[in-house]
């Protein structure tokens, strides 16, 4: 059974200060999602879509030409690209957020697909562990997944981040919220909001853009999509997340989101700083043999 895997490359890198995602962080210039790519045709995915913007295209080009052991496509999210009947106002700069850049995929994904953001590693377990959830092909078209990563292991050491936090029920999501300002102070790890610091366990399960699902998220993006437009499409910095669109499909009852362990260690560039320590566990994965020196 097909499965592709989607890479949400379209984001602005505001705290990191320009386009982290195709910033090099291995030997011969790859980037994160390099690193995601390969595990994830090891897995057994058998096409990659990245989701990108036309200030940064031609360098995806480049970048994703390398790329030989299966198909690959590219996916542009533009402000303009919005629902019937919906026309971005002329001040709109800034795209519509995740749910609009998976959105952007419809035209070129048929089949269930893993998505991630271009931003994050997860380790090869995550690739393989949903791989077999979505060629299993037992669940239908609602049946959707995603890996249960820990806030402890998920924070910056150099600044707030934002989080989908996430309430588990018999392995099953039955809450999502997503939580901005999110930092790791001298006596743990909480949430910011105003003067108030709310603490947060380490052990929270959070997600970290990372889902299983299949090509009637798409309809319901579009929907949902429709829905934020009516109330904010004048709002010059509203973005509609794609844990919106999780939460409300989840909160009606309609999908079933299969929460599967996770094993492996999620590491991230939210800062310029977070840099120097990504690349240094990648070197070490090359040293040990985890990854060859050239990826391809």
């Amino acid at each position: 059974m097909n499965a592709t895997l989607v890479v949400l490359a379209a984001g602005l890198g505001s705290r990191f200060g320009g386009p982290k995602q195709i910033t090099p962080i291995g030997r011969h210039g790859e980037i994160i999602a390099d690193f995601s790519a390969y595990d994830a045709i090891r897995a057994g995915f058998n096409k990659i879509v990245f989701v990108t913007k036309p200030a940064i295209l031609q360098d995806m080009k480049d970048i994703t030409a390398k790329i030989k052991d299966v198909p690959v496509q590219l996916a542009l999210q533009t402000v303009d690209d919005l629902p019937a009947g919906f026309t971005a106002p002329p001040s709109r700069e800034r795209p519509w957020g995740t749910s609009h850049a998976l959105w952007a995929a419809r035209h070129v994904v048929n089949e269930p697909f893993m998505v991630i953001s271009a931003d994050d590693f997860y380790g090869r377990g995550v690739f393989n562990s949903m791989h077999g959830f979505l060629t299993d092909g037992s669940g239908g078209d609602y049946a959707f997944a995603m890996p249960g990563h820990k806030l402890s292991q998920t924070v910056s050491e150099h600044g707030s981040v934002s989080r989908a936090v996430c309430t588990i029920e018999n392995g099953y999501l039955t809450k999502i919220k997503e939580m901005l300002n999110i930092e790791k102070r001298y006596k743990g790890i909480g949430n910011v909001d105003g003067d108030s610091f709310q603490m947060l366990a380490d052990d929270t399960i959070v997600n970290m853009l990372v889902f299983g699902f299949t090509p009637a998220i798409f309809e319901e993006i579009e929907k949902g999509f429709a829905t934020f437009l009516q109330n904010r499409i004048n709002d010059p910095k509203a973005e509609y997340f794609l844990n919106a669109t999780v939460g409300g499909l989840i909160d009606t009852g309609k999908a079933t989101m299969k929460v599967l362990p996770v094993d492996d260690k999620w590491m991230g560039v939210t800062y310029e700083e977070d840099l120097p320590k990504a690349q240094k566990v990648i070197n070490e994965l090359i040293e040990s043999g985890h990854y060859p020196e050239k990826l391809f």
